[in-house]
C-alpha cells in the first residue's frame, strides 16, 4: 500500500506506507505516477524497466491462474492450443522437478 502526498501542483512529494495526515491518498504500487517517483522521475523508461522486471512475477501469476481454472474444471488443457499446451506441462514438469528436490 501507498499513500503519497501531494505538492500544491498536484506532484508526489512524499510516499507512506499506511495513512498519513499529509497523505491520505492511495495509489497502488503498480500506478505509473508512483513508479515514476520512485525511480528519480524518468518516467516512460522507469515504466518500461518496470514492465520488463515484472514480466516473470506476472508470469507466474498467470501460470498459477491457468493451473487453478483447470484444477476446478473451469477450462481444459485442451482449449489451448498445442504449442500452448507444451510450453505448459514443459513448466509444470520443471517445477515439480525443483519443487521435489
Amino acid at each position: 500500500m501507498r499513500y503519497v502526498a501531494r505538492d500544491t501542483e498536484g506532484k508526489i512529494v512524499a510516499i507512506f506506507d499506511r495513512p498519513h495526515p499529509a497523505a491520505p491518498e492511495y495509489l497502488d504500487e503498480n500506478d505509473p505516477e508512483l513508479i515514476a517517483f520512485v525511480t528519480g522521475g524518468r518516467s516512460e523508461e522507469a515504466m518500461r524497466e518496470y514492465l520488463q522486471s515484472s514480466d516473470s512475477d506476472l508470469l507466474r501469476i498467470i501460470e498459477d491462474l491457468i493451473s487453478v481454472l483447470i484444477d476446478n474444471n473451469v477450462i481444459l488443457l485442451t482449449d489451448f492450443p498445442d504449442h500452448a499446451q507444451q510450453k505448459l506441462m514443459r513448466r509444470q514438469n520443471i517445477r515439480e522437478k525443483l519443487q521435489s528436490t
